[in-house]
């Protein structure tokens, strides 16, 4: 199932209006400008079930009365997750992720899942590589530190079992060093957070079955 794209309100949830986005059907992260309410990012993932233009990260600066695709990679490679830089709201991080679902089986990864990093508000996009690893990759999760914005963790789902994992870089996303094979049912979990005040305490979401 898939849903219809990004809604807002105003008044603190009573009221909500449609802001378009329908094409995306599935949202992954919306991250607000801490300054500006009207500058909004959306990391959408697009179309499970066919290739398809409308995914990747979209940026609105009128409160989402218009939307520009800031950062695509493929019509198979949708943005998954999305963090921003609580010092610095110009510097994004956006996981991708290449999937594709048919009725006989699934394509959950691929070599267009990556992390990219933007430092001038979405305008432009470099793909982090150092440290991560090559190859097939499945979906990834993000998380900043926001006591040390320096400090990024990630979970990566990986091909190779010697690959996957929970991800760490502590100089703004290069390089990347590898810290624990820790990364349970990443199509469905791939949540990470950092503690707001103890960089160091990460909590990661899983289910024993």
């Amino acid at each position: 199932s898939w849903g219809n794209g990004l809604y807002r309100s105003d008044d603190g949830g009573d009221r909500w209006r449609h802001l378009g986005l329908e094409e995306t059907r599935h949202i992954g992260k919306v991250e607000v400008h801490p300054g500006d309410p009207d500058v909004v990012y959306v990391a959408a993932l697009g179309n499970l079930w066919a290739p398809s233009e409308e995914r990747g990260v979209f940026r609105s600066t009128d409160g989402g009365t218009t939307w520009e695709k800031v950062l695509y990679v493929d019509e198979f490679t949708g943005a998954v997750d999305l963090v921003m830089d609580p010092a610095n709201p110009s510097t994004l991080y956006a996981a991708t992720y290449q999937r594709l679902r048919r009725a006989w089986g699934f394509n959950g990864g691929g070599p267009e899942s990556g992390i990219y990093k933007s430092t001038d508000g979405g305008d432009s996009w470099t793909e982090l590589t150092r440290g991560l690893p090559a190859g097939d990759k499945g979906r990834i999760g993000l998380a900043i530190s926001a006591s040390d914005p320096d400090v990024l963790n990630a979970l990566v789902e990986h091909s190779s079992d010697g690959e996957r994992g929970t991800y760490r870089s502590e100089d703004a996303g290069a390089p990347w060093e590898r810290v624990s094979s820790l990364n349970p049912r990443p199509m469905y979990c791939s949540e990470i957070f950092i503690d707001p005040t103890e960089p160091r305490r990460v909590y990661v979401l899983a289910t024993d079955s």
